[in-house]
């Protein structure tokens, strides 16, 4: 959903479902729930408050099998116009880093909601929090079956490093 920043009336423009906002989401697995916005001009600058719900499919970070993420944020987002010329390089204050543009008088709200999904992912997504991974050998999922492969050695660089440890 694209709108125009000048027809933003003045007490706001509320967005309650996710229908209005069409297909926020390449993926064809990920799906917007839930929508909750507030979009408000407020001079050149546009205030967007509110929640949002999504479901995303991701692989677990340790044994590579998809899962379903439930995905819920508050978006709390000032918008500022593109400054047209920027006169060399500008040093961010602290008060900049929570500021984010929009350009011409165009902003694109699924957009922001993508950025703020990208945001509220897990660093590392796990299917269960036991999970045991993959074999670093045979590259077996040690949640489906019991691996037998051998361990590797000790790399005989960090070998100091285990003679030290079983000094304690």
């Amino acid at each position: 959903m694209v709108i125009r920043v000048s027809e933003i009336p003045d007490e706001g423009l509320r967005v309650e479902c996710p229908g209005d906002l069409g297909a926020v989401y390449s993926e064809e697995e990920w799906r917007l729930d839930a929508a909750s916005l507030l979009i408000e001009r407020r001079g050149q600058d546009v205030a967007v408050t509110g929640r949002f719900d999504a479901t995303a499919r991701l692989a677990c970070g340790r044994c590579l099998e998809p899962l379903v993420t439930q995905i819920g944020s508050d978006v709390n987002v000032h918008l500022m116009p593109v400054p047209s010329a920027r006169q060399g390089e500008t040093e961010l204050g602290p008060d900049d880093l929570e500021v984010d543009f929009y350009q011409g008088d165009s902003l694109d709200v699924g957009g922001l909601l993508r950025s703020e999904t990208a945001l509220a992912l897990p660093m590392k997504p796990l299917c269960r929090p036991d999970c045991r991974g993959l074999c670093p050998v045979c590259g077996g999922n040690r949640n489906v079956t019991e691996c037998r492969c051998e361990t590797r050695g000790i790399d005989p660089r960090l070998a100091p490093l285990e003679a030290l440890r079983r000094l304690q």
